[in-house]
């Protein structure tokens, strides 16, 4: 299982915090060691080259390379039960080597929230193992704060590291979930308004084409108008099986198509929450010959643009609306004043944005979404009107 499905910037955030931890415990690390003695270079190397290849295995589970994160890992604790046998038999120390135990925890973490059979136990039991024995470097007499028994700690730590991974892997599999989800609802609206207007486009035309048929008396269009209508009933027949492969064996909710009318109901009901808001059109937009499916997209695309200005902007205090032609194509912005510096009211699941964006793309068209000029956010969207 791959746990990278969080946003980057999350996973930024935790690659920061991580690093800054270690940074610390580096710094003790140093001060406790001492570089003049052989045993104190082996540790302090010990927990950069670990700290190091742990530091990649994170990144390697990351971005769903299991087994060559299972092949640092073994090399990391390589590393660390060397240097934990030559300790053990020269000297005995007031720490085992911080840094080193922290990245080996983090990589535990990491294999149990990233990984799956069979890879899931080739780097756990290993890395488990090399923590278990970091004990060794310790003095007999070593009594740690608050439960003094070292054995205790050294069962306590991978335990909760442990239960912390599975912990992450449960919300990235309901994240994952959610997900799959939004596409399907997606995939299944498309595929009503596949089955219920281009259907409807297509069976005319046959009709057309049989009627032609029947009144033209040169054989060659009579030929003509046959392969039109045996055209249209393949496309008939091969737009069914896609209809049953978007759909997946759900249960279609019924469609009422929207219009200009609605998009403006949306935009007025967002002012009333006390936040200024308008709707601009361009010259020449009437929803009246608006496609189904390009109305329904519509609607959505504002839907979700107010939502978001509601969810994510705090200090915003004017939203525009913008539906306006451009060529053969319909371009609609969401744009907001609000600083995205600004604490967000909830934290954002990404969700809307996924159906979103698989609808637009089931259409043809493109979805940006991004800061604009002089400050403030937008959602920019351009559909194909046929």
């Amino acid at each position: 299982m791959n746990f990278a499905v969080r946003a980057s910037r999350e996973l930024g955030a935790d690659v920061l915090v991580t690093a800054g931890v270690l940074a610390v415990l580096a710094l003790v690390d140093l001060g406790t060691f001492t570089p003049r003695t052989p045993t104190g270079q082996a540790l302090i190397a010990s927990g950069v080259v670990v700290g190091v290849l742990c530091g990649q295995v994170i990144r390697l589970v990351a971005t769903a390379r299991p087994a060559r994160a299972v092949v640092l890992a073994l090399v990391a604790v390589a590393v660390s039960t060397g240097v934990t046998a030559f300790v053990e038999d020269v000297v005995r120390q007031r720490e085992c080597g911080l840094v080193e135990l922290a990245a080996l925890l983090l990589v535990l973490r990491a294999f149990v929230r990233g990984t799956s059979w069979p890879w899931l136990p080739v780097g756990v039991v290993p890395v488990v193992g090399a923590i278990e024995l970091l004990q060794l470097r310790l003095a007999p007499d070593m009594a740690l704060p608050l439960i003094s028994d070292v054995d205790v700690w050294f069962v306590l730590l991978p335990a909760v590291f442990l239960g912390w991974g599975v912990h992450l892997r449960s919300q990235d599999l309901r994240h994952a979930s959610e997900a799959e989800r939004v596409r399907r609802s997606e995939r299944l609206e498309l595929a009503r308004d596949l089955h219920d207007n281009v259907a409807h486009y297509v069976t005319a035309m046959i009709v057309q084409a049989q009627a032609g048929e029947a009144v033209v008396d040169h054989p060659q269009g009579r030929q003509l108008f046959g392969n039109i209508e045996r055209t249209g009933q393949d496309g008939l027949v091969a737009m069914g099986r896609m209809v049953r492969l978007l759909r997946d064996g759900e249960q279609e909710a019924p469609c009422v198509v929207r219009s200009v009318d609605s998009i403006r109901g949306q935009v007025d009901r967002f002012a009333e929450e006390g936040t200024a808001a308008e709707l601009v059109l361009g010259p020449g937009v009437d929803s009246v010959v608006w496609s189904p499916q390009v109305a329904k997209s519509v609607e959505r695309l504002v839907q979700e643009g107010l939502t978001n200005v509601r969810k994510h902007a705090r200090s915003a205090t004017s939203v525009r609306v913008t539906v306006e032609p451009d060529g053969d194509r319909l371009v609609v912005r969401v744009v907001d004043d609000g600083a995205r510096t600004a604490r967000p009211r909830f934290r954002s699941s990404g969700f809307g944005m996924i159906g979103l964006r698989e609808r637009v793309s089931a259409l043809g068209g493109e979805l940006v979404s991004g800061p604009v000029d002089g400050g403030g956010w937008q959602l920019r969207a351009s559909i194909p009107l046929r």
